[in-house]
């Protein structure tokens, strides 16, 4: 599963440990699976070694995650 809502506790700045960048999913990647599960991405920024995820989901609440770059999964949420 894609990057999405995350539901456990997590560090407020994870560490994706995620390798070279040239080894990265693409973040139009990420955008695509996101929209496939009714999430609108608003930004991808890189943080460190990780993808920044600013979204909203269905209902317009707000979907902010840390994901992994290689995998896309989530690795934590994004601090409010």
């Amino acid at each position: 599963m894609a990057c999405q809502a995350w539901s456990a506790e997590t560090p407020a700045t994870p560490t994706c440990n995620s390798g070279p960048q040239s080894g990265w999913q693409s973040t139009e990647e990420l955008t695509k699976r996101l929209s496939a599960q009714a999430i609108k991405v608003k930004q991808v920024k890189v943080v460190g070694d990780c993808y920044a995820v600013y979204a909203v989901n269905k209902s317009n609440q707000p979907v902010n995650n840390y994901c992994h770059p290689v995998t896309l999964k989530v690795v934590g949420p994004i601090p409010n």
